[in-house]
């Protein structure tokens, strides 16, 4: 993974082969300075993925194992939470049909580029039924 910074800006790109959530815990060790990193954008593509969808209890899970291009991609890393990220994707397979849901586990196919920004308010998670929700830091 290569990684570069300018300003509130986080250049990441992450090659071939790379899981996807190692990388990210990756960046919330180096950045624990930071409250929260959300992304502008990213793009490449995806293999091995598992995407959940949350069913009020827990999530269930929709496995894509095959190379998928990665057509959007939202969410934000909060290195001093836990859980530290909460993405969601949405991928286009080969036979053109589109999937998405929670990112849970992924591997990188050929590359992903991302742009990522560093906010500069404090977050937290609160617990709140099964789910710990961002919320902005109380004084």
């Amino acid at each position: 993974m290569i990684v570069r910074e300018k300003d509130r800006l986080i250049l990441v790109i992450m090659e071939d082969g790379e899981n996807l959530v190692e990388n990210l815990s990756k960046l919330k060790e180096r950045f624990t300075a930071v409250s929260f990193i959300t992304v502008i954008t990213a793009l490449g593509m995806l293999k091995n993925v598992k995407m959940g969808y949350w069913n009020g209890r827990e999530y269930d899970i929709h496995p894509t194992k095959e190379p998928s291009e990665l057509l959007g991609i939202s969410g934000i890393i909060t290195p001093n939470t836990e859980p530290f990220f909460h993405f969601h994707i949405i991928l286009g397979t080969k036979s053109g049909n589109v999937v998405g849901g929670h990112l849970l586990e992924a591997d990188v196919c050929n590359t992903l580029e991302m742009v990522l920004y560093k906010g500069d308010f404090d977050v937290v998670r609160k617990p709140i039924g099964n789910l710990k929700l961002l919320r902005p830091k109380e004084d």
